[in-house]
């Protein structure tokens, strides 16, 4: 009796140990050159959040399985420290990708590439078209708004070309929105237009048609009011147009 009840928690053991080694892989942690897994979830504190800054091209990624490394690259016009993030638009896994650490440090005036090994996505169950990615290039001020270099996110070959830019955010109420982007040496307006009612929660994107642009700095303003109080809101993102060709 005392030989089957001394088995019966050994196994009860192993299994408690194996339950807990698979819940604890899941966990955000270092994982080589990045931290990455499932985060605690954020507090929110922004009444509009920006998600994601990504280059816009045209192939048939969301068509395909996933892949076995997700790559990605981003121009850095000037020397300085690069906070890269990569999360969920929809939280559902709250996954986190950051804290990367390069093989070599970012370079100033040139594409600056990464690419990560997507184990983690695909035991999450996550498909690639459903994550988010930035590349802050300076620390979020009271004023400041977000500096942002855009990201070219691939699985195989980078693209030669693209149409545009899409930045994703989210607002913390129902509110009412529109964009503008101008140069940033100037007040002349490249686009804008009318975001209309957004909801809490829900992203949306502000997409630009940068085929006539010129390379330079530029500033996309998002601004409006929340509609259950009338309390204004604006964001501000600054960024680099660099063509890849």
């Amino acid at each position: 009796m005392n030989n089957n009840l001394a088995k019966i928690t050994a196994l009860i053991t192993l299994l408690s140990t194996q339950v807990s080694f698979a819940f604890e892989w899941w966990d955000y942690q270092p994982r080589g050159d990045r931290w990455e897994g499932i985060a605690p979830r954020p507090v929110s504190g922004s009444d509009i959040e920006l998600l994601s800054a990504l280059v816009d091209y045209r192939d048939n990624r969301q068509s395909k399985s996933n892949p076995l490394y997700c790559k990605l690259k981003f121009y850095l016009p000037h020397a300085t420290q690069v906070d890269l993030r990569v999360q969920e638009l929809r939280p559902k896994e709250y996954y986190k990708l950051d804290r990367v650490m390069p093989k070599r440090p970012w370079r100033q005036s040139d594409f600056n590439h990464y690419q990560w090994a997507t184990n983690v996505i695909q035991r999450l169950g996550l498909k690639i078209p459903q994550l988010g990615i930035l590349a802050r290039l300076k620390k979020r001020g009271d004023n400041d708004g977000e500096y942002v270099a855009p990201v070219v996110f691939y699985h195989s070959t980078p693209p030669s070309r693209f149409y545009g830019y899409r930045f994703a955010f989210k607002v913390a109420e129902n509110a009412n929105l529109n964009y503008v982007i101008f140069r940033d040496d100037s007040d002349i307006t490249v686009a804008e237009g009318k975001l209309g009612r957004q909801y809490a929660g829900e992203p949306f994107v502000v997409s630009w048609d940068n085929s006539r642009a010129r390379e330079g700095s530029y500033e996309l303003i998002v601004d409006g009011y929340f509609l259950n109080n009338n309390a204004p809101i604006h964001q501000s993102v600054r960024f680099y147009h660099k063509p890849l060709f």
